[in-house]
């Protein structure tokens, strides 16, 4: 039986584990070698011509390999490529979704399928590991049709910090744009809220902080408000009320925090006491411990806010 050279074995690891025949062929295997070592248990057929070395765990990643391996229409798209982008706020599939042409007829063993009639080179993204993964825009917006609107927004945030700016969002969604497709009227609603000049959140958090205290009162805040301090210098509160010269800010002392942050976030909130401005902040860590209880005193301080900016009574 002949032994694999330097270079399939370095394929092989590069592709998961996942080999084709054609791979194995160019490599002098022929169809005699491959059914002996299917019978000793060293191989196992994944798909019809795409194999799995035993030695290598099955993943999610050789899945989505040996499907775009035995067929060369498919694209892993939806939260099957949020997975392989990293994004967040998406569940982790086990399947690969794929995408299709419509007049394809592809692989349905341990898959699911969707199929489309508008798929560019711009939505496919070939990895050197042999998957062709939708593009951060296009599986963003295949994400739309699992996710409810608040996730789906806490997603897009991620995805403009991460990955695209909103003009590639918005050409996708133009691009896309048809009656029925599932997911376009959440993608709409979600953009539509959104100016494109506001920088992305930097997590779902801020976005969830912001709707409860709307939901316990507060006028909706606005997102990004600049600000220009007296060193000239502008910053951007995650939720504000220009009105009252009041905004909140979202510390994440989990991701970033400590001393030299926390120097600058005090000297910047007392310039912006300089102009009247109040900065309330609360952290990722207290929020995790008591959100309800967070929010209720963010919620007293703007009350407290609102009681100090009505005009006197001689």
């Amino acid at each position: 039986m002949p032994h694999m050279s330097t270079k399939l074995v370095h394929t092989i690891v590069q592709q998961h584990g996942v080999v084709t025949k054609a791979q194995f062929a160019d490599d002098g295997f022929d169809r005699n070698t491959l059914t002996r070592m299917l019978d000793a248990g060293r191989i196992v057929m994944v798909h019809r011509g795409v194999y799995r070395i035993t030695t290598s765990p099955e993943t999610f990643e050789s899945r989505c390999a040996a499907a775009c391996l035995a067929d060369p229409t498919v694209v892993v798209t939806g939260a099957s490529a949020a997975r392989l982008w990293e994004f967040r706020h998406v569940f982790r599939p086990n399947t690969p979704e794929l995408l299709v042409p419509h007049h394809a007829n592809p692989i349905s063993k341990g898959v699911t399928v969707r199929r489309t009639n508008v798929l560019i080179n711009e939505d496919v993204v070939q990895r050197p590991d042999g998957i062709r993964v939708a593009s951060p825009a296009r599986a963003w917006f295949d994400c739309a049709t699992h996710l409810e609107d608040e996730r789906f927004e806490m997603l897009t945030e991620h995805v403009l910090d991460q990955h695209c700016q909103m003009p590639t969002l918005w050409r996708t969604v133009r691009r896309l744009h048809s009656r029925g497709r599932p997911g376009l009227a959440r993608v709409r609603r979600v953009l539509s809220q959104r100016s494109d000049w506001q920088r992305p959140a930097d997590s779902g958090l801020e976005l969830r902080v912001l709707k409860a205290l709307q939901k316990a009162g507060v006028p909706e805040l606005v997102r990004q408000h600049p600000i220009r301090l007296p060193s000239n210098l502008t910053i951007h509160a995650d939720g504000a009320l220009p009105d009252i010269k009041w905004g909140v800010e979202v510390d994440h002392v989990t991701w970033h925090g400590g001393r030299f942050a926390a120097q600058n976030d005090k000297a910047r909130d007392r310039a912006c006491r300089s102009i009247g401005w109040l900065i309330e902040r609360v952290t990722d860590q207290a929020l995790a411990d008591d959100f309800k209880g967070e929010i209720a005193s963010v919620v007293e301080m703007y009350h407290l806010r609102v009681a100090e900016s009505r005009p006197s009574v001689a």
